[in-house]
């Protein structure tokens, strides 16, 4: 089971899962004051100050497998 908690943009790292628009994507990179997120088929910058990071039952970020 996962749960989320909010974090600023800026605590976002590459490979963290965050939900968006109720459903999870991936963190691809955080720089000009813009979070680059990604799914399947799908990309885009957001610019909100705010988003739900995915965490584990130890409330650890969960990360993309590799």
């Amino acid at each position: 089971m996962y749960a989320t908690q909010t974090v600023i943009r800026q605590c976002v790292e590459p490979g963290m899962l965050i939900m968006h628009k109720g459903k999870p994507w991936r963190a691809a990179v955080n720089a000009n004051g813009k979070l680059c997120i990604s799914r399947a088929m799908e990309r885009e910058q957001i610019k909100v100050l705010t988003v739900e990071l995915i965490i584990d039952r130890e409330r650890n970020p969960v990360k993309e497998a590799s």
